[in-house]
């Protein structure tokens, strides 16, 4: 019966078939891509909307609608009811003419208007953002792996490359720089043990090499 080869090989088991350390493999001058596993969120770098942070100016603008409406709403109606003779402004305040008045109320439709349209942005984002769900190997970049080679561990990266296209709707390039959000588990660090290489890679360079 044929053995099934596997698809990946493990940094320990790449040194081992090579009679190499695991820091010669990843210092050698044929070194081969190397690939981490990992279950969490995953942007295209230039995606700023969908990572962390990026709708801070739309809940900054959100804000500042919710509180200019209220101030607006409260204003109108006293303004309403002073010129019906129903209320005394304070000192502190200053009589509007129609115009005025008519000026206020277009800003606090307009301000009405927006601000359910920024709610069902943001309520979008937060969907659109579950759907980023990666749960499969990541390329680790070029700085990871000399980190790894050095130390033998480094801090777990916030950025790695897409080995290959991503499904969906919101599909991200093959070799694209990514943005790692939300891993599940949380490590704190990547070390020797997480680095996987493909069959492929190691076979074609075997090949190249003989």
């Amino acid at each position: 019966m044929p053995t099934i080869e596997p698809l990946t090989l493990t940094l320990a088991e790449l040194a081992k078939r090579w009679h190499m350390s695991p820091q010669q493999v990843l210092e050698s001058p044929r070194a081969l891509p190397m690939y981490f596993y990992f279950d969490g969120l995953v942007f295209d770098f230039n995606d700023k909307w969908h990572r962390a942070n990026g709708d801070a100016s739309v809940l900054q603008t959100l804000e500042q609608h919710k509180t200019r409406l209220s101030t607006l709403e409260i204003d109108l109606q006293r303004q309403t009811m002073h010129k019906r003779g129903l209320l005394k402004l304070t000192q502190w305040e200053e009589a509007l003419s129609d115009e005025e008045l008519q000026e206020q109320q277009a800003e606090a439709d307009r301000l009405t208007e927006e601000i359910p349209q920024l709610t069902e942005q943001l309520k979008q984002r937060r969907e659109e953002r579950q759907r980023r769900v990666r749960n499969g190997l990541l390329r680790a970049a070029p700085r990871t792996v000399a980190d790894i080679a050095k130390r033998g561990e480094t801090r777990f990266p916030q950025f790695a490359y897409m080995p290959h296209p991503s499904e969906g709707e919101q599909a991200i390039v093959a070799g694209a720089v990514v943005a790692l959000e939300d891993g599940f588990p949380l490590k704190e660090f990547l070390g020797e043990a997480d680095l996987v290489a493909s069959m492929a890679d190691v076979r074609l360079a075997e090949d190249s090499a003989s």
